[in-house]
């Protein structure tokens, strides 16, 4: 009995046509900023056997992936700029996801008002408008004595959450999308 692709040794390590590096490139293409975890989770795959092939996509020029929050995120080479995939990279937080979400609906906000919302404490909403704020995604706005957050670039945000939206399940994203639609 053949064994399939899978088991098959590649006779060139850079061929893209084996059907395992085409399900991989696929993926990451159909989900840009996948951890390497939810990747071998999705395909159901060994990690020695998700690493390899993505060293052999990432050296021919197919994939490239990135440290994001302590998790190596994967990306299709040349397909996105900076901006993009640090946007992509947060929003495949759930936590994070929702927060933008909640900005976008409804505009500059305090902490407080979006932990309410989100449904975790402020100090959570600290943390993550910390990692949004080092990746430029939003801004603070002093009111006073409270600060306000905003997100820097809406059309952006939107835009991407419009492109990838299968890659998004939640149903939070289908109403921004109606909203912005």
């Amino acid at each position: 009995m053949e064994g399939s692709d899978r088991d098959r040794e590649p006779s060139d390590a850079n061929d893209l046509s084996l059907a395992t590096r085409r399900e991989i490139f696929g993926r990451v293409k159909d989900n840009p900023g996948i951890h390497f975890s939810q990747l071998k989770r999705d395909l159901d795959m060994e990690t020695g056997l998700l690493q390899y092939h993505l060293r052999e996509l990432e050296e021919y020029g197919a994939l490239e992936s990135e440290e994001h929050q302590g998790k190596r995120r994967v990306f299709v080479a040349r397909e996105l700029n900076e901006e993009e995939r640090s946007i992509l990279a947060v929003l495949r937080y759930e936590t994070t996801r929702r927060i933008l979400l909640y900005l976008l609906e409804n505009g500059p906000a305090r902490n407080g008002e979006i932990a309410e919302a989100v449904g975790v404490t402020p100090a959570t909403i600290s943390y993550h408008m910390s990692t949004l704020a080092d990746n430029d995604i939003i801004d603070s706005v002093r009111d006073g004595r409270a600060t306000q957050y905003e997100v820097t670039n809406e059309e952006l945000v939107v835009q991407l959450l419009l492109r990838y939206r299968e890659s998004f399940v939640d149903r939070a994203v289908d109403r921004i999308i109606d909203f912005w639609g």
